[in-house]
């Protein structure tokens, strides 16, 4: 979560020798959109394809708390879910960093 956090990504990039000038950041946003999957459906996607996601649940089932995780991030993707139809409208801010090396 803290690669959202600009004095984070300098201070992991400048222990590896990078410049503070070689760093580049803005802000962004993605639109996660289908008119026919659902927020869980999402869920199940990352859960089985996108690391972090596969990492928490992993961590998760270590500590017996796999449907408290399920169950957490499905409200929290109800929550910000803008479609009405029973598919899935959800932007995700999150920050672009370019590093010149």
């Amino acid at each position: 979560m803290t690669w959202g956090v600009d004095t984070h990504v300098v201070g992991r990039f400048g222990q590896a020798g990078v410049p503070q000038e070689k760093i580049s950041m803005v802000k962004d946003t993605f639109h996660f959109k289908s008119p026919d999957k659902s927020p869980a459906h999402f869920i199940d996607l990352f859960r089985r394809f996108y690391g972090p996601t596969m990492n928490a649940f992993d961590a998760a089932e270590k500590d017996g708390k796999v449907e408290e995780l399920h169950r957490q991030l499905l409200e929290l993707a109800e929550a910000q879910n803008q479609s009405r139809n029973g598919g899935t409208s959800i932007r995700a801010t999150f920050l672009r960093v370019t590093v010149s090396v």
